[in-house]
């Protein structure tokens, strides 16, 4: 279970590759590329493309999502400022395995494989920090799996809420915690593994009891002492 913390979000997703890196690597892995905005629900890479692409996520946040068979998709995972995406594809050499999407405003540093290569080649300790990157993101899909497994869509749904929460929420004046991320409630429940009848439901429930407030890009964890105890923790 992560504390939920940001009163003040730091520059970096805490743990993240640009959070991890010193400031000689950092400095020198932000030359490479060119940097791009993107609007809400712009793609920046597609599953099954080649990887013709390392994205430095600089502000924002985007969705990373698996194709699906009803061609809907499903969220597997949400990736935060200061993380490297579609690195896997470049390193490897296989096609896209996931779609990534803006989930509101983005600006992220496009790289090239061959300029990323050459970097983790002549950084050692930034290869090695992008390796446990891969690693923390693995860990973090597995502990995911295990925590909306064996337990309800209720209490799974609000295991999801509290990890958005604890990552990426910044606390008001009131104590509450506001998430401003686009996220369709389809998206919402992939992440905690339930049906978009099932999230429906739940969050209408939350909202009843006073526990959420829902808005246009936005979701409000009213009381964060009782999600933890929704979630069993």
């Amino acid at each position: 279970m992560r504390p939920i913390r940001r009163t003040d979000a730091p520059a970096w997703a805490a743990g993240s590759l640009l959070d991890t890196l010193d400031a000689v690597d950092r400095d020198a892995l932000l030359r490479l590329g060119t940097r791009r905005r993107y609007g809400d629900q712009d793609v920046l890479m597609t599953a099954g493309a080649v990887g013709d692409a390392v994205y430095m996520l600089l502000d924002g946040l985007v969705l990373i999502v698996g194709e699906t068979e009803d061609g809907e998709g499903s969220a597997l995972a949400i990736r935060a400022a200061g993380e490297v995406v579609g690195e896997l594809a470049v390193l490897d050499g296989s096609p896209r395995s996931a779609t990534v999407r803006a989930a509101g405003p983005v600006v992220a540093l496009r790289i090239a494989p061959a300029s990323f290569i050459a970097f983790l080649h002549s950084h050692p300790a930034a290869q090695l920090q992008v390796l446990r990157s891969v690693a923390r993101k693995l860990r973090s899909a597995t502990q995911r799996r295990i925590e909306t497994s064996g337990c309800d869509a209720r209490r799974r749904l609000a295991r999801v809420l509290y990890e958005l929460a604890a990552e990426y929420g910044r606390r008001r004046p009131d104590g509450a915690l506001l998430l401003e991320l686009s996220l369709s409630q389809r998206a919402l429940g992939s992440l905690a593994g339930v049906s978009v009848s099932t999230t429906e439901r739940a969050l209408a429930a939350l909202r009843a009891e006073g526990l959420l407030a829902t808005g246009y890009r936005q979701l409000v964890v009213l009381d964060p002492g009782r999600l933890t105890d929704l979630c069993g923790y």
